[in-house]
């Protein structure tokens, strides 16, 4: 009798074992499913079909190509977290694929989407300009490239914006001196950006009113040199007159002027001490400095 209970026991536990454990179902079924998903744009449901297809078929021949259309399914449904990480595992585990240019540029997206405002940390738009210029370099001629460009313009602006709002914020503190090191900086790192030349702009004034206009014509010919054709370059040649800015290479010496200017005692005046950046409360505006 103890024998049959035992026997009958052994019997149920194996049933339920198999009960619980996923059928398999043939990859190419998985793999139409899949795709079906991924081409409606479902595609949370394209990730778990992918996924099922490579659980239980991890050596079939589309098992590559499921891995990547996950990294895009995840970065299409705006989970950057998971498609940074999905990207990522696809280049680790296939260094040779034709396929990289394709993961770069979606892990620069996948960064740049998670990038906010400019007065915030910028680490996830360096790491999207990290990955753009990567492409560039390794597949220059791939059309990922092209678009990489393009985008690159887009992280620069936002990184040349935040460091401007910070330059803007020591202006409103009175540090002049360490608003023109972030200047010669942005000068020196994103010459081309609007945000140089609005901060540039915002200079001229600010030398036109502390009575400096060695500072503000070299300002403004940096601006006019940099952005020829910019909406601010027509004012800043009127304002520069007759004369016109002066001759030679303006960039490199309006940044000698800055790292003279820099050691005046008469840049620092700090009536509190002040962070790096912006704050929410009332800010006096540059035209008051």
């Amino acid at each position: 009798m103890m024998r049959t209970l035992l026997a009958l026991v052994a019997v149920v536990a194996l049933v339920a074992g198999c009960s619980t454990k996923k059928p398999v179902v043939p990859a190419d079924q998985l793999w139409k499913q899949a795709n079906e998903y991924y081409d409606t744009e479902a595609w949370e449901l394209a990730i778990e079909r992918y996924k099922l297809l490579l659980d239980q078929h991890p050596f079939d021949e589309n098992a590559e190509e499921a891995e990547r259309r996950i990294a895009y399914s995840y970065y299409m449904a705006h989970r950057y977290p998971e498609a940074i990480a999905a990207f990522g595992d696809f280049e680790r585990m296939h260094p040779t694929s034709e396929h990289l240019p394709f993961i770069e540029y979606h892990l620069g997206l996948s960064y740049l989407s998670q990038a906010t405002t400019a007065d915030r940390d910028q680490q996830s738009a360096n790491n999207a300009n990290t990955y753009f210029r990567n492409l560039i370099d390794r597949f220059p001629t791939s059309p990922w490239a092209e678009r990489a460009r393009l985008r690159m313009r887009e992280t620069r602006e936002m990184l040349a914006g935040h460091e401007s709002g910070i330059a803007l914020y020591y202006v409103r503190h009175r540090n002049i001196s360490a608003a023109e090191t972030r200047l010669g900086m942005l000068l020196r790192e994103y010459p081309e950006t609007n945000a140089t030349a609005e901060l540039l702009d915002a200079f001229a004034g600010i030398y036109d009113r502390r009575e400096e206009p060695d500072g503000a014509r070299l300002a403004r010919a940096t601006l006019i040199q940099q952005h020829p054709d910019g909406p601010l370059a027509a004012e800043a040649r009127t304002k520069l007159g007759p004369d016109g800015p002066p001759p030679g290479d303006a960039l490199p010496m309006l940044l000698a002027h800055l790292d003279a200017m820099r050691a005046k005692a008469d840049r620092k005046e700090l009536p509190r001490t002040v962070s790096a950046y912006p704050d929410n409360g009332a800010a006096q505006t540059p035209g008051q400095y």
